[in-house]
């Protein structure tokens, strides 16, 4: 059964006058208003929009859509020409969704990784983004805020409570959300007031003790004119990996008798936490930490636990005047987070040219540490070698000195809205954005002193955007619009690589200046044929200013003789992106679709260079911009509805031609870690996906059967480096620089798991006692790659995750009781690496979420 697209996503946004009779009687004053308000809109940022047409009931609520997000409001979703998936609220709670890279783990050619905590995430889809975990870093994924595009990495997880929906747009972008859009597009659509009072509030108890509380409360301020809408989640739950340097039994050197392997393992959880660097008095006064053999630490025994918050408040205003609908919605939103900074697990590995190698012997790390439950004994006995796994050890337990929450804050502020003017339709956005984030990682991932940054940023973004749409209903329509961006950053960086070398300071300050104008029309001549095509002009400007200085790591005083490092670095580009698409439907409910697409995203610059004065083996600065990233794309595809709606299969078939990839890696040396940006000349992307929703006894077999849900996804996708070849500077074991080539061409693209396989099957089964519906989730994909080299070593091997959830809906439908599993098989698996083989002899996991249950309670006043 077709159903109404309730938002637009892309390409023209179309409208229906709720007064489309009296168009006659107003074309004469059209024009007259239009200017008026294009020139009001401009100075004073206001927006307004129209009341959304009625909607039809969606028989799908719930479901992963693979639809198009095509060209308006009043088209069938199966019938546009954007590959997508759709999430509404309830598929949402279904799959236990907290933020966007939860969203992630189900959605095929979709990989988004949290390495660090709740804050700068790398984004892919299809297996392009950027690996870059600086405060400035700019994906090929634009995210977006309803309206707002989230230009700062900082914001780009929050916001996921009381959404409407969740549009991943996948493959270039062109017009409408075009900016930096090379792979694709995200946008969270928050719930709107809708006029008529209402509450929700849902609460949720789980292990780990986790503990979260979402509510939503609407209000009419103004009988039919404002109504306003403001809702709120709680976010706490304790850590799943257990600090041994906490645990008050190892607090003492043990003694007497016991197992070899008990007392040996008990010895050197203590040597490795009671370090000299943490219980020496003398040093206690400058860099120790002050321990005391025989208490506990003051430090916590669980860690990477969660803690956050997200509020937001919604007013909105909507009346009719004269010739024209108005509708303004003003937004704002804020939130916090203070979870832990990630505690990672560390496995032994050499880098001595570009091969990383397992460790197989009893070498320790820089520090001299070996993670104690992270060995075997050799088949000879008595000697414990290094295992090359986390999870051949206990994933869950370290040993950790430096725990310290992410001290996160987040407001934003915008107004949205629309103008309706007979067969035009106007809309104007305006935002505001601020976050302030300070975080202290342990990067060596054991008790001592070492790598462990201090990173301080802040940064505020304003935009404006403004939308001319024309629809006359008929075979013929078109938008123009423009937008505006300015971001400025602010960055304070403290890097401390080992207590023996000087610390470095690093400041710098980043501005982001950009404008963009775009065209995009759409004839269709026929119901059987539609043909849409739109041109992006955009405009980039970056500039880094950048401040080092060396200091000494006792006094924390610069050192004197070295003075200061500065160095500047700026990008000016401009270029074009865009597609062109044609629909076929031969008959009802089938539609063919083949769109090309140019994607273009600007010029970056490198921010996490700490030593400006070094160069690439060609002689540039590591902070001279890379050039902008560009790509081609082809795809077709098919959508249907089968057997009255009670199938719905949809695939499509892609390929991409990029060109300078923008690639960001780690060059670790055996001085401190480069972090290099760098282009790759070239790369190719084919893949195939396919979707298929299934109702097979709908309305024709037995109450117990109608409802019987079957969800099926399929992802295939070969990517490769065709053209990149990296030369760079190390230093040797001598302490003499050599070069090392690497040749990445033919390797896989990061993030880009060759097979993807995703679905559900959900059986709702009812009477007048209300209904039960018991639902199974899963998700397969294969080998992700966290580097070019494709190294064993820097990998997460194919990955299966399983949910269950129970559910009791009361009758009336204002009462919900869920009983839920997630990650039901208790998979140990790798969220992303840190490759320090070279500089530490060490590799470092992320280590994802154990098993986790619990209840989940719903309201609805």
């Amino acid at each position: 059964m077709p159903f109404v697209a309730p938002v637009t996503s892309q390409g023209l946004t179309v409208h229906q006058s709720r007064r489309s009779s009296r168009r006659g009687l107003r074309r004469a004053s059209t024009m007259r208003w239009l200017s008026t308000v294009l020139l009001a809109a401009a100075a004073c940022g206001f927006s307004v929009r129209a009341e959304e047409p009625a909607k039809i009931v969606d028989p799908f609520s719930g479901i992963e859509e693979m639809v198009v997000i095509g060209s308006g409001a009043d088209v069938l979703l199966q019938s546009q020409e954007v590959s997508a998936i759709k999430f509404d609220a309830d598929y949402l709670q279904a799959v236990g969704a907290s933020d966007l890279s939860d969203v992630a783990q189900f959605t095929p050619n979709l990989d988004i990784r949290t390495p660090f905590a709740a804050s700068n995430p790398t984004l892919f889809i299809r297996g392009v983004g950027l690996r870059d975990f600086n405060a400035n870093s700019s994906s090929s994924v634009a995210v977006y805020n309803d309206e707002i595009y989230m230009n700062s990495p900082a914001g780009q997880l929050a916001q996921l409570f009381d959404v409407e929906n969740i549009d991943v747009l996948r493959g270039p972008q062109g017009t409408v959300y075009g900016r930096n859009a090379s792979a694709g597009t995200i946008r969270v659509i928050a719930r709107k007031p809708t006029g008529e009072p209402g509450a929700s509030l849902r609460a949720t108890y789980g292990r780990f003790n986790q503990m979260e509380l979402e509510g939503a409360v609407e209000n009419v301020l103004w009988t039919d004119k404002l109504s306003m809408r403001s809702s709120f989640r709680v976010n706490r739950r304790d850590g799943y990996v257990r600090n041994r340097c906490a645990d008050p039994r190892f607090n003492t050197r043990p003694t007497g008798p016991g197992s070899s392997g008990l007392v040996n393992r008990a010895t050197r959880v203590f040597d490795a936490c009671f370090n000299r660097q943490n219980i020496d008095p003398i040093l206690a006064q400058t860099i120790g930490l002050g321990w005391k053999v025989g208490e506990v630490p003051p430090v916590q025994d669980w860690v990477n636990d969660v803690a956050n918050w997200g509020a937001r408040t919604i007013f909105r205003y909507q009346e009719e005047v004269e010739d024209a609908d108005l509708d303004f919605t003003w937004r704002f939103h804020g939130g916090q987070n203070r979870g832990d900074s990630r505690q990672f697990q560390l496995v032994g590995a050499r880098q001595t040219t570009g091969e990383i190698v397992p460790r197989t012997d009893i070498s320790l790390d820089a520090n001299g540490y070996i993670d104690p439950d992270n060995q075997r004994r050799a088949p000879t006995g008595g000697t414990f070698l290094r295992i090359n796994s986390p999870f051949d050890g206990n994933p869950y337990e370290g040993d950790y000195n430096n725990v310290e929450k992410e001290r996160l804050d987040l407001f934003g502020t915008n107004i949205v809205g629309k103008i309706e003017l007979d067969d035009y339709a106007i809309t104007t956005v305006t935002g505001y954005e601020w976050n302030e984030r300070h975080v202290e990682l342990n990067l060596d991932g054991n008790p001592y002193r070492s790598l462990e940054p201090i990173l301080t940023n802040e940064s505020y973004q304003v935009t404006q955007e403004l939308r001319l749409d024309y629809d006359a209903q008929d075979v013929f329509r078109w938008q123009l619009g423009g937008m505006f961006l300015y971001e400025g950053l602010k960055v304070d960086n403290q890097f401390v690589l080992n207590i023996a070398i000087p610390g470095v300071n690093q400041r710098y300050s980043f501005f982001t200046r950009y404008g963009s104008g775009w065209g995009n029309a759409a004839w269709e001549p026929s119901e059987a044929f539609k043909i849409e095509g739109g041109l992006r002009l955009n405009y980039e400007e970056k500039e880094l200013n950048l401040e080092t200085e060396e200091f000494n790591i006792q006094t924390g005083q610069p050192i004197g003789g070295l003075g200061t490092q500065q160095a500047f670095s700026a990008a000016k580009e401009m270029g074009l992106a865009g597609d062109l698409k044609a629909t076929w439907s031969p008959v009802e409910d089938v539609h063919f679709y083949i769109r090309y697409a140019h994607g273009w995203k600007g010029p970056h610059i490198n921010g996490g260079v700490v030593n400006p004065n070094q160069r690439t083996q060609s002689g540039d600065s590591l902070i001279t911009p890379v050039n902008p990233e560009q790509v081609d794309s082809i795809e077709l595809g098919m959508k249907s509805q089968l057997w009255d709606s009670r199938i719905t299969a949809n695939s499509a078939i892609f390929y991409y031609d990029y060109k300078d990839l923008q690639v960001f890696q780690l060059l670790n040396t055996n001085s401190a870690p480069v972090q290099q940006l760098i282009n790759a000349d070239d790369a190719d992307v084919i893949g195939v996906e396919a979707e298929f929703d299934i109702k097979p006894f709908e309305s024709w077999a037995p109450a117990l059967l109608d409802q019987l849900w079957i969800h099926l996804t399929f992802a295939w996708l070969n990517s490769q480096y065709t053209d990149f070849v990296n030369t760079q500077t190390i230093v040797a074991g001598d302490g003499q620089l050599s070069t090392l080539r690497e040749d990445f061409s033919g390797n896989q693209l990061v993030n880009s798991p060759e097979y993807a396989f995703i679905g559900f099957v959900a059986w709702p089964v009812g009477g007048d006692w209300g209904a039960l519906v018991p639902r199974f989730d899963w998700t397969f994909k294969d080998t992700v790659y966290f580097s070019p080299s494709n190294s064993d070593l820097l990998k997460q091997d194919p990955l299966w995750l399983m949910n269950f959830r129970l559910t009791y809906k009361a009758p009336a439908e204002n009462f919900e009781l869920a009983g839920w599993v997630e990650n039901l098989t208790d998979q140990a698996y790798t969220l992303d690496v840190i490759n320090l083989a070279r500089l530490r002899s060490a590799i470092l996991h992320a280590v994802g979420d154990p098993r986790t249950y619990g209840v989940t309670a719903t309201l609805r006043f």
